[in-house]
Parts: C-alpha cells; structure tokens; sequence
C-alpha cells in the first residue's frame, strides 16, 4: 500500500457507503480525506477541511474537541464525546502505522448519537448505546495494568510544568540536598521519586517518611533506629531506621515543616556531617544518603517565628524547587482529566466518558486541593455515575457553583448599568496595556486603536502614565 492509499477508489467508496463518520489525519494533525458521512457531521465541504490542521478546524468551530489531537498527545486509541453544529457524537481515534511507510496516521471513527441521547430525559438508551459502542470499540485497547510507574508519572506539557522539568533535570544530577517547596496536593513526592529515578542513585531505595503523620515522641526512632535495650518495651534485636534504610539511595523528608524543634539539631548533624546517631547508641554511623525535604509551609516565616531552626533551614535549602499550584496550570488540566478518567475506568471497569460542559466546569474550578482533589473526584465521578456519559448533575455542587459561564461577568441583577460595565471593562484593557508594552503607541497598536484614541480614553479614565 502506497502513502496514498486514503485516495485509491476502492477505499473511499467502501468508507462512503458507512453511516458513520471517518476522518483521516497524518502524524502533524493534517485532514487528508474524510467521507461523506463525515462532512456532513462537520458542516462542510471535503475542499474546505482537507489540508488544513485540526487544530486550525477546531478553532473554527468546526467540531471540539480534536480527538486527533489527544491521540497524538497519549499515543493510544481514545474515545471522547464530541460536539459539532449542536450535535452529540461519540468520536473514536486510532493511531495507525502502515507497514512499510514511516508515516503515521490518525483515523477517528464518529457516530452521531444525538436522537439516542435525546430520545430519553433518564438517558437510558444513551447508557445502553454508548456502554455498547465504547465497549466495542475498546475492546482493540491493550488492557493496562496499573503499576508504581504509572501513578508516579509526571502530567502536562504547559510552560510552568515544563520549566519545573527542566529544573528537576539539572538537580538530579548532583547530589546536595534539594528542598521542594508547594501547596498541599501538588504532588512534590511525586517530583522527589522522579529526581531519585533520574539520579546516579537509582538502583538504590528511596525511603519517604512524613514528619507530620508520626507521633513527635516515635519519629526519632523512625528516622534513626535504635540498639537492643535502649529503652523499656524495645524491640530485643534493636530497630533499622529509615536513614539505614535509603542507604546509597534518597531519604525523602516530607512535611519537613512539622519536624519537632528538639529533633531538628540532629537533622542537621545529619546534613552537615551524614552522620547520626542511633537511639541507646555511643557512637555515630555514616549515612550515605542523599536528603530531598518537601513541604507546604513557609519555612522562612517559620524561622523568623523561632518555630524552625535558620541553621537547619540554610542546610536544606541548597537546591530548591517551587511546584505550582493546579491553578496556574490551566492547560494542564484536561491532560490529568484524561489521565486518571483512563486510570479508573480500568480499575473499575467502566467506560465513562464525559460531555463538553463538565470538562468545561472541570476546566474552570479553582482546584484548592490541587492533583489530589482532582484525582479524587475523578475516581468518585467514575464509580458514582449513573451511567456512562457523566454529565454535570453527577459532579460535586461545590465544582457547578463555582463555575463561571464563558463571556461577560455582567450581571442585569448586579449594581453596575451596562454603560458602567463597559467602562470598567475599557478602563482594564488601558491600563494592561500600558502596563505591559509601556509606551502609549505601543499599547493602542495592541490595542488596534488609533494613539490619540487611546490619549482619549486615558485622559477620560484619569489614568496615571509612569514617566
């Protein structure tokens, strides 16, 4: 078969006798045929979809979202609801290698399932239909099977995501001790355990222990063990701690902030000499470990507040890494969406895929509990939902209320007139603009006005110019 093969008769008369839609793209995510089942789903013609990308076709309005796209970003078949021109359809993605050709090709399989949807308010035919179709579909996808790698892969292709990659990069590296800094739910383990699998010091354990989730008067013993008899009700042969545990491989320290103060002197004999010593024991062994601390509180103004020792502090903060919060990663967030929808479909054994709108919603929330949250009500949306289309009455109601409606915030029950709206809405504009290109021709070329427009408006909204 030749790298034409989508233009050979033969094939385009089998296809455009379906009912169904099929869409062919290559590696670059180029239309290159589609049937004619397909472009009356989009609402155009084969000369106005073929050649261009489907990124430019989604941004046309033409269907949303590009399951070419998300086949091309996992490398793996995917199934997802799809709209265009109003219409609900259940849209399949397969990458393709031909054999012989290094060219690699997306085929995406739509079916219009909008009647079915609509034929019932409960939704039950559209259960039965899209739990058949997607059953069917997926039976060609290689059963997954979860291990320690996959939960502890790192999500997302936005900028902060990957500076935070780059930095991770060039801190394994080396071996100082290297204090990750984010919000609870993060996933800054996450980060440690794949610093350690980049490191020299890889085929050696990497221990974590939460300073927060063992009880003050056990974390010594914990961390360095203890000889036989040291104490009433020890253990006769004594106790490994977890320092000679990670021997030749990493300690991570999580919830460093909530270390007890008179614990941390002998933390940082750990870090200043990788030294320490065992509780009941007269002298000090080696350590040979690297340290990773993560935490979620301010350390400095902990230091400030005598609540965390300045010298222990400077100790851990050689190296430091800032993971961003969920918030600042919006563009990140439907890769994770995917991700764990996938994960606990397989573990549960379902197929639930979801509408446009709860991705929307999804999209929107401010996610204060970050990765975890997220991951959470994943797995609660996949084992509660009624059926396999998770629509927005099966999401939490803390995520609809919070939900902003794409446009404007006017409101006609707020206090502001339209004109006022207006205003405040021009006034914002002229003032990011100043702000951000500095000079005034500038900022109204940005703004596609004219410059003394522009003077106009700042003289109106009496706005401050920095000189």
């Amino acid at each position: 078969m030749n790298t034409t093969f989508y233009l050979d008769p033969r094939f385009q008369q089998m296809f455009n006798c379906l009912d169904d839609g099929i869409f062919i793209a290559d590696h670059s995510g180029k239309a290159l045929w589609l049937n004619e089942t397909s472009t009356k789903q989009i609402g155009a013609s084969a000369e106005q979809i073929i050649g261009r990308n489907v990124t430019e076709l989604e941004g046309m309005k033409m269907f949303t979202p590009s399951v070419t796209n998300i086949v091309l970003q996992k490398r793996e078949t995917v199934s997802q609801m799809q709209t265009s021109r109003n219409r609900q359809l259940l849209a399949t993605g397969y990458l393709l290698k031909i054999e012989d050709e290094d060219i690699e090709y997306v085929l995406v399989h739509v079916k219009d399932i909008t009647e079915t949807v609509r034929s019932s308010l409960k939704l039950e035919k559209a259960e039965a239909v899209i739990k058949q179709y997607v059953e069917e579909l997926r039976q060609a996808k290689s059963q997954r099977i979860e291990t320690n790698e996959k939960s502890q892969q790192l999500i997302g292709k936005g900028k902060k995501h990957q500076e935070v990659l780059d930095l991770m990069e060039r801190v394994s590296t080396v071996d100082a001790t290297l204090l990750i800094l984010g919000e609870t739910g993060v996933g800054k383990s996450i980060v440690a355990k794949n610093i350690h699998d980049k490191s020299e010091r890889a085929r050696h354990p990497f221990v974590q222990i939460n300073c927060s989730a063992i009880p003050a008067s056990l974390l010594e013993s914990e961390l360095f063990g203890y000889k036989k008899g040291a104490f009433t009700g020890a253990d006769h042969k004594g106790k490994t701690g977890m320092v000679q545990e990670a021997k030749g491989g990493t300690l991570l320290l999580d919830e460093i902030g909530d270390l007890p103060f008179d614990l941390q002197p002998k933390l940082l004999q750990l870090l200043q000499e990788k030294t320490y010593t065992p509780i009941g024991g007269t002298k000090a062994e080696q350590a040979d470990i690297r340290i990773i601390a993560a935490t979620n509180s301010d350390l400095s103004t902990m230091v400030a507040d005598k609540q965390f020792r300045e010298d222990l502090y400077y100790r851990l903060n050689v190296l430091s890494i800032q993971v961003p919060p969920l918030r600042e990663r919006e563009e990140d967030i439907q890769s994770f969406v995917h991700h764990y929808m996938d994960h606990y479909n397989t573990k549960y054994k379902r197929n639930c895929v979801m509408t446009n709108e709860v991705l929307d919603i999804l999209q929107d929330y401010e996610w204060p509990g970050n990765v975890r949250e997220l991951e959470n009500i994943m797995e609660r949306l996949v084992i509660t939902a009624k059926s396999d289309v998770i629509l927005k009455e099966d999401l939490p109601e803390k995520l609809v209320m919070t939900h902003k409606k794409p446009g404007s915030s006017f409101s006609i029950h707020g206090a502001q007139s339209l004109t006022e709206h207006l205003e405040n809405v021009e006034k914002e504009a002229i003032t990011e603009a100043i702000n951000e290109y500095g000079s005034t021709r500038k900022a109204a070329d940005a703004l596609g006005i004219t410059q003394s427009a522009f003077m106009r408006r700042v003289r109106k909204y009496e706005i401050t110019l920095s000189k």
